[in-house]
């Protein structure tokens, strides 16, 4: 059921070894070209990588979990194999709440599909803009918007239930990493 893969589709920081074929990422992007777009407008572009040196290179170029402590961070031996790099034309005349209600759909059906496929994926909205334009030779036209960084999830996520609304920062625990979620009846207005 999709309630399942939803629950299974957390944001991880940390990957194994495990290469990304060219075949997986393309099947993680044909998710893309079905997502819904505001005025049907279809304005991302999407750049991707799964060769090692430019992960390495993307992987410095990142600012992951944010409220983890540094020894609860990624190494470079546990950097994503893959990068998906989401941008648009710079002349772009969608304002920008649609665009980036458009990036919240076609990343959660990149993140989906990554799950079938057993991967592991976070959104990455903090990240050097320049590196990565460069690394994946962005033309000059275009201007990144977010980037989906990939692999085999070492990690192991944990969603544990809020205890209220104020209770929502994630954190690591003996290797484990928690994120608390709110009850749907907090989610809900107006329950009858």
């Amino acid at each position: 059921m999709i309630i399942e893969n939803i629950k299974n589709t957390r944001s991880h920081r940390r990957f194994t070894e495990k290469n990304i074929k060219k075949e997986e990422i393309l099947k993680m992007l044909e998710g893309v070209k079905y997502s819904s777009s505001a005025k049907n407008s279809q304005v991302l572009r999407y750049s991707y990588t799964i060769d090692d040196n430019k992960c390495q290179k993307l992987f410095s170029a990142v600012a992951l979990g944010g409220l983890l402590k540094n020894e609860d961070k990624a190494t470079l031996e546990e950097r994503p194999r893959g990068f998906i790099l989401i941008s648009t034309k710079k002349d772009i005349k969608l304002p920008e709440h649609l665009l980036y209600f458009d990036i919240g759909i076609a990343s959660q059906n990149i993140a989906l599909i990554a799950n079938e496929l057993g991967y592991a994926t976070c959104f990455v909205m903090s990240y050097n803009k320049k590196t990565f334009e460069e690394v994946l030779e962005l033309p000059e036209d275009y201007d990144s918007k977010a980037v989906i960084i990939l692999g085999e999830s070492k990690d192991i996520v944990n969603l544990i239930d809020s205890k209220d609304e104020e209770d929502t920062k994630y954190f690591i625990e003996n290797g484990i990493h928690h994120v608390p979620k709110l009850s749907l009846n907090t989610l809900i207005l107006n329950i009858k």
